[in-house]
């Protein structure tokens, strides 16, 4: 055997050992093992409950070895090989995220931090639960009990899955995707909630906030994609350029005590934050989970209306 794959080897050997002990003792069935560790493998591992999903970092027309790197996972990690499920990543924009890109619905369930979360490693690109948002999640569970909470951007609703289990008055998750609204309602019923109860929103966010504010919220989280150009949209999001009309228009659906979670994935984001009719502070160090030990996969902030104490 090559050194490198020895040494890709033994790295995988040593983090599964680690992490998966450290999973057990928090409840997790879903996280990072690998996290592109090695320079010379750009790959990153992740463990959802007895089954591996590999990211492959590629440049366009690239040749991804993806049958090297399954003989080594499969050897080192002891995982049936039809339970090893490989997705190749390229620098992309828009909505590749949301693009399905099989049809085998192979959806299961994982635990996390006592909550169930549907997840899907074959259909998309993405597997329905962002993991490096576990700690915001909880954050946001934390603070749900007896509030009104609006998810923005709701993807399949687990931030809702948080609130509501924790006891939220309300919880309004809102979307411009059935398919991801839908995933979310299946979130809701796998924790024994009746997805009847609670709002799941069918709409444009961006053009949304801009509409009279009918209702105030205690909690507001706010995680759009860093680009979007849906047909569905009104108009093509960029979170960059439309970072602070997003935050300034979520905190008019605030309480004057209420808090609003921002985060965003774009590596060279810049919070224009005298432009922020709020109150932000960065709390990215308290949401990047420890499993995921490349520190700059997002950034977040706690941001409160005006006045606020």
């Amino acid at each position: 055997m090559a050194p490198a794959y020895e040494a890709f080897r033994n790295r995988l050997r040593k983090m599964a050992r680690h992490y998966d002990k450290w999973a057990r003792r928090r409840g997790l069935e879903a996280y990072r093992i690998y996290d592109a560790d090695l320079d010379e493998f750009p790959v990153t591992v992740d463990r959802y409950a007895d089954r591996l999903y590999v990211a492959v970092y590629a440049r366009a027309g690239e040749e991804v070895p993806e049958e090297e790197y399954l003989v080594h996972l499969t050897e080192t990690l002891e995982v049936p090989a039809k339970q090893v499920f490989f997705k190749v990543r390229q620098r992309q924009s828009g909505k590749a995220q949301y693009e399905k890109l099989d049809a085998r619905q192979q959806e299961f369930a994982v635990r996390e931090y006592g909550r169930t979360l549907l997840v899907n490693l074959t259909d998309y690109l993405d597997t329905g639960l962002f993991l490096d948002h576990r700690e915001t999640r909880r954050m946001v569970g934390e603070a749900a009990a007896g509030k009104r909470v609006l998810n923005l951007f709701a993807y399949t609703c687990s931030f809702g899955v948080y609130a509501a289990t924790a006891g939220a008055e309300r919880v309004d998750n809102l979307d411009l995707s059935n398919t991801y609204l839908d995933w979310g309602r299946r979130n809701f019923a796998a924790n024994g909630l009746d997805p009847d109860r609670y709002g799941f929103l069918r709409a444009d966010a961006l053009q949304w906030l801009q509409q009279p504010a009918d209702r105030e919220y205690d909690l507001i989280v706010l995680d759009p994609p860093t680009f979007s150009n849906s047909k569905m949209m009104y108009d093509v999001l960029d979170t960059q350029r439309d970072h602070v009309q997003l935050i300034n228009d979520s905190l008019r659906r605030l309480r004057p005590d209420g808090i609003l979670y921002f985060s965003t994935n774009y590596r060279k984001f810049k919070l224009e934050e005298s432009a922020i009719t709020g109150t932000a502070r960065e709390i990215t160090a308290q949401t990047l989970p420890q499993d995921f030990r490349k520190k700059n996969l997002h950034r977040c902030w706690m941001i409160t209306p005006p006045g606020a104490e």
